[in-house]
């Protein structure tokens, strides 16, 4: 009897975005992690998928969702929702703060298939409902209980959240993101910046973040954006670029602008991340939809398919720091893979700005692998 493997993807072509290639080959897995095929080597083999013209990748992660159910209005049902998109890894943008955070753990992220990794809300209620803004009052922060909670959940806590938009932070002045960066450097964390409608200059904003914070929704078209009054991608962008920040498209239903996206991308300012902001309001609507939608639209948009492929896999999990070789499909590494097609099919977009776009090409999910398990599958995929 031969060596066993438990899942055999064969015929497929590959898309390895931490080696920067795309081949067509073979990808084995056991016991929940990827091993290496020998094809001249016998294998008794439990499960095969012959994805032969279909491409796989590591297993996509949206690295911006909002799945706090049954406890704050905008959470979806993240295992729900989620995995019939394709993926396999998801990191809530800061729905939980301190006082909310012992049941997000339990009910949440210890609950599911999904690998699921958060940002802690500086609130300590979190982002509880889209009605009103959460209290982000710097003298509600509690150090103490926040390195608590990293501490305890390291492997899943991924750093701070502060959403710094005008209508959020009034009452309590520009202070606040001097506060929240003093908070991370106590901490010695990463900020996820959420960035619309800001309450100062862009530039000013980005001049502040250090290398490794990740500054979303950076497309956004309200009020002050990273395109200047002649058209030019801001210099402070770029500098904060080369310094060790990344950006996130985090697109949702309004924040994103192509009077944004089409000239900064025409001057080379490429998303490091691809990701929904995704909420309950959000799923399924012509606005965002989710992410096979979103990442059909920055392909349309004129980025490779590698590229687009890098920046829901590869590129976060590195940005993010995120465990067990997520991201990757080295050997050894949790085995979560998505299996996908590319199809020449139209689709149209409008979102709450009132801009419209038409797409030609649509990426489609196949069947989803987290932690080397099947847990969907497209009934067009042969069975």
């Amino acid at each position: 009897m031969g060596e066993r493997i438990d899942i055999l993807i064969k015929n497929a072509n590959i898309i390895n975005p931490e080696k920067g290639t795309s081949a067509k080959g073979n990808i084995a897995i056991r016991n929940g992690k990827f091993v290496e095929y020998h094809s001249n080597t016998s294998y008794t083999i439990t499960d095969e998928l012959d994805a032969d013209g279909y491409y796989v990748s590591p297993g996509w992660i949206d690295s911006h969702t909002h799945i706090f159910k049954d406890v704050t209005e905008p959470g979806l049902a993240a295992d729900l929702g989620l995995i019939p998109m394709g993926i396999t890894s998801t990191i809530d943008g800061g729905s939980s703060g301190i006082a909310t955070w012992p049941i997000f753990k339990s009910h949440i992220v210890d609950a599911g298939y999904l690998n699921i990794f958060y940002s802690i809300n500086v609130s300590p209620a979190g982002q509880i409902t889209e009605r009103y803004p959460e209290n982000v009052d710097p003298q509600h922060y509690d150090v103490n209980r926040l390195r608590d909670i990293m501490v305890k959940d390291s492997k899943h806590a991924r750093g701070l959240k502060l959403r710094y938009g005008a209508e959020v932070v009034e009452g309590f002045g520009n202070t606040v993101l001097d506060k929240t960066i003093e908070l991370a450097n106590e901490l010695d964390c990463p900020i996820t910046l959420h960035v619309t409608n800001p309450p100062c200059p862009m530039e000013e904003i980005v001049s502040k973040m250090r290398p490794g914070d990740v500054i979303c929704h950076i497309y956004q078209g309200k009020r002050s954006t990273i395109i200047d009054e002649n058209g030019k991608v801001k210099e402070a962008v770029f500098e904060a670029r080369k310094r060790g920040v990344y950006f996130d498209s985090a697109d949702a239903r309004i924040n994103h602008c192509y009077k944004v996206i089409q000239p900064a991308i025409a001057q080379g300012f490429k998303p490091d991340i691809i990701s929904t902001d995704l909420t309950q309001n959000g799923i399924f609507s012509n606005m965002c939809w989710g992410l096979p939608v979103v990442l059909s639209k920055w392909l349309n948009l004129g980025l490779a398919l590698e590229e687009v492929i890098a920046d829901c896999t590869y590129h976060p999990a590195k940005i993010h720091h995120l465990p067990d070789g997520i991201g990757t499909l080295d050997n050894g590494a949790a085995a979560n893979a998505t299996i996908f097609s590319v199809a020449d099919r139209p689709f149209h977009l409008k979102n709450r700005m009132g801009e419209e776009f038409d797409g030609e090409k649509m990426i489609l999910p196949q069947v989803t692998i987290i932690n080397g398990n099947v847990r969907y599958k497209n009934l067009s995929f042969p069975f």
